[in-house]
């Protein structure tokens, strides 16, 4: 079992509102800082992943987001298909676990979003919606702000799974179509939640990545056309911009799109240093890593907004090294840049909760995927190949095809399994039967 401690030494940096009513005062920026009601805030939270939108090292079952939905509709039809995403939405993120959230000492969480959630009826009746409100309903009790992250758009931003992408290629950054309608989409959730001081703000798009340097034209103007629709009717939000390469490149950014605004990068340690984790001289490898993988000191001497680390985190089977997170956290409190851990629950691969291997829903995954794991292929020596590859598609065509195959394997064993069986292994989820606290702790100051 692992061990990893978030220590209390992380918050009394600024003032952090755990307690006082202000903190449902909106997020806002001043020049490099985070504030609400006039006071310095330094963000430190989590992501709940994999909850409106799936990811299958996540959620145990092979698969992009819509080959799961698929999946599971044409196994056992609408009806059954509506109950099981019902439950599954309700059991995954319960007040319960808010509570928890606020009782490890954090200010936000990150919600990520499928777009095709905001679609599924009328807007303002949507399961984006719906769920939303929901859970803004258990930060406005715990005083927690949420920021909506747009984690999946048409088409890809970029070639991995994450974005319920199955072809390997970002295709969105071409599709004008797609770009129009996030844009509008953007437009209508910012005028809904326009007057909602629980928001905390517009992550416009999760993680870019594409391999073609005019893109980064498009990237821009898409984020231009973005603020325009949001300023038409919401002056009061923080928008995130994020960079190319997974949220690591802002070279492309000469100026800041918006005053009241903020960029996002993400970083994951175990990824970027995988051969240094053991380190001795830890914190110095890492505060290189920071400045070599994300372009900090663009961000810092020209664009001069405040920055926030949307996701970083550890996988449990490298639970040797959670020390490196530990390190990185302090290293990021001690610059003022925000936070968010990823995530807070998933089945057991690098949540800070999560149900039990042995229980059933983990068992039944098991099952269903005949033992596929995906940190079986996305693997170190993975990872070095495909940096080595003159054509930068073919590993994601690969890693993407890779878990199509297993997919399938899933899609004929899931005929054998009754609707039933499925819907009740849902509960391992529930918060009161997930692993927590001794594996990941922040001590409220």
């Amino acid at each position: 079992m692992m061990q990893f401690l978030l220590q209390k030494t992380y918050l009394g940096k600024l003032e952090h509102f755990l307690d006082n009513p202000l903190h449902m005062n909106f997020l806002k920026t001043n020049k490099n800082n985070f504030i609400s009601n006039g006071t310095n805030v330094q963000l430190q939270g989590v992501g709940l992943g994999n909850w409106l939108v799936l990811e299958h090292f996540m959620f145990g079952i092979a698969g992009t987001d819509s080959q799961i939905r698929q999946v599971i509709k044409e196994t056992y039809g609408e009806e059954n298909y509506n109950r099981f995403w019902d439950k599954y939405y309700t059991v995954y993120v319960q007040e319960a676990d808010i509570k928890y959230v606020h009782e490890r000492g954090m200010n936000h969480i990150r919600i990520p979003v499928n777009y095709k959630l905001f679609f599924t009826d009328e807007f303002k009746k949507s399961v984006a919606i719906r769920e939303i409100n929901r859970v803004l309903e258990y930060c406005k009790k715990y005083n927690i702000w949420a920021i909506i992250d747009m984690h999946a758009v048409p088409s890809g931003q970029n070639p991995d799974w994450h974005c319920d992408n199955a072809t390997g290629h970002d295709m969105f950054w071409q599709d004008n179509t797609a770009k129009n309608d996030v844009v509008r989409l953007w437009g209508k959730i910012a005028n809904y939640y326009k007057n909602e001081p629980t928001i905390g703000g517009y992550d416009l798009i999760n993680e870019p990545c594409y391999f073609a340097k005019e893109t980064d034209d498009l990237m821009i103007q898409f984020f231009k056309d973005c603020t325009k629709a949001i300023r038409s009717v919401d002056k009061k939000h923080i928008i995130f911009y994020s960079g190319n390469v997974y949220s690591r490149d802002f070279s492309m950014f000469t100026e800041n799109l918006d005053d009241n605004c903020s960029y996002t990068f993400h970083l994951y340690p175990f990824l970027q240093i995988a051969n240094e984790l053991d380190s001795t001289d830890i914190e110095n490898r890492l505060q290189k890593c920071l400045q070599k993988d994300v372009t900090l000191q663009h961000l810092t001497e020209t664009l001069q907004k405040p920055l926030w680390c949307g996701e970083t985190g550890h996988p449990h089977h490298f639970q040797e090294s959670f020390h490196v997170l530990n390190k990185y956290l302090t290293i990021l409190d001690e610059k003022q840049i925000g936070w968010a851990l990823w995530p807070l629950k998933d089945c057991g691969s690098m949540a800070m909760t999560y149900p039990s291997k042995n229980g059933e829903w983990n068992m039944l995954c098991n099952e269903l995927s005949e033992g596929w794991l995906f940190w079986n292929i996305f693997t170190k020596d993975s990872m070095i190949s495909a940096q080595q590859e003159s054509d930068k598609y073919k590993y994601y065509e690969w890693l993407a095809n890779e878990s199509t195959c297993a997919w399938e394997i899933v899609r004929n064993n899931l005929l054998k399994v009754p609707f039933e069986r499925l819907l009740n292994a849902v509960d391992d989820f529930k918060f009161e039967n997930c692993s927590r606290e001794t594996e990941f702790f922040l001590e409220k100051q």
